[in-house]
């Protein structure tokens, strides 16, 4: 049975040859879509976005100071997703915890970096 991407599961996916993780931010749409949203570490000295900090422990994957990294958000059809993690072009991993996954989704409206296209995409998908 192919995997089906749902609201609040998570997995790696490969940017520049190493595995970051996203969050799913709905189930798919009438469109047959998700809302991914990529999580990448802090460094030292360069800009990141404010509206969502993750520590360790906020998922089991995040091992340094990390946040959301909004203004990279995309949707994805919900098929090319399974497709991708039925061949383990991305790993699932641990669900986010509710009340992780609800900061996630507050930062879309709080960062000055998520593109117009995708808070109206959350707005109309009841994701906000």
């Amino acid at each position: 049975m192919s995997y089906v991407p749902y609201k609040a599961a998570s997995f790696l996916g490969p940017i520049n040859e190493v595995h970051h993780l996203f969050a799913v931010m709905n189930n798919p749409c009438a469109a047959s879509q998700c809302l991914l949203i990529n999580i990448t570490s802090i460094k030292p000295g360069k800009y990141h976005d404010p509206a969502c900090e993750l520590d360790v422990g906020d998922h089991a994957f995040i091992k340094h100071p990390s946040y959301v990294l909004y203004r990279l958000a995309e949707t994805m059809r919900a098929d090319r997703i399974g497709k991708l993690v039925d061949l383990n072009y991305y790993l699932t991993k641990d669900d986010w915890k509710p009340v992780i996954f609800q900061r996630i989704v507050d930062g879309i409206r709080n960062s000055d970096d998520t593109k117009l296209r995708v808070i109206k995409y959350a707005d109309e998908n009841l994701i906000v």
